[in-house]
């Protein structure tokens, strides 16, 4: 996707921004706003009929946010993530095609393994620290959820920039 041109690079530093910001909002605020969803459409949609043309840039856009869709919203239907990270995971994968969008994923269900292996670590560490009240604020409180929920954004963001950015991938 990111090849060596003012433009593609450009459109790439974008790109990263917009990756950026997703892990910055699913981080703290454990949600991806419908704002920097639309606006990663948008400026994908742009970034595809810029640089491959109208007709193959807004097919390539179309299948790679249908290819995201499809591949995320299983796991939204049955509670497991967020429609935050499956609304913006189709959101980027405008900007890198079907192919790019198969690949991205495949990186992100990867990663997403180790950070969640990662992530019960830290819960079970927090366990030991508190004695047990992790757990309870985890289960019943606003807090606790905010603390031990994984962001999968964080994830997605990853695979989506490194299927991005290192075109062998796909």
């Amino acid at each position: 996707m990111l090849a060596p041109s003012q433009l593609r690079v450009g459109f790439g530093a974008v790109f990263t921004v917009l990756l950026v910001l997703a892990v910055g909002y699913d981080v703290k605020q454990r949600r991806i706003p419908n704002a920097l969803v639309v606006a990663t459409i948008a400026l994908g949609i742009t970034f595809a009929l810029l640089t491959v043309g109208a007709a193959r840039g807004a097919l390539s856009a179309a299948e790679g946010a249908a290819v995201g869709l499809a591949l995320w919203l299983p796991w939204w239907w049955f509670g497991m993530m967020g429609a935050g990270d499956v609304k913006f995971f189709a959101a980027a994968a405008v900007w890198l095609g079907p192919r790019g969008a198969l690949g991205a994923a495949l990186i992100t269900a990867l990663l997403g393994g180790l950070i969640g292996i990662g992530w019960l670590a830290a819960r079970a560490i927090a366990r030991r620290k508190t004695g047990g009240a992790a757990s309870t604020a985890a289960d019943s409180g606003a807090e606790g959820r905010a603390t031990f929920t994984l962001p999968y954004g964080v994830a997605m963001a990853l695979g989506l920039g490194v299927a991005a950015w290192i075109p062998l991938i796909r």
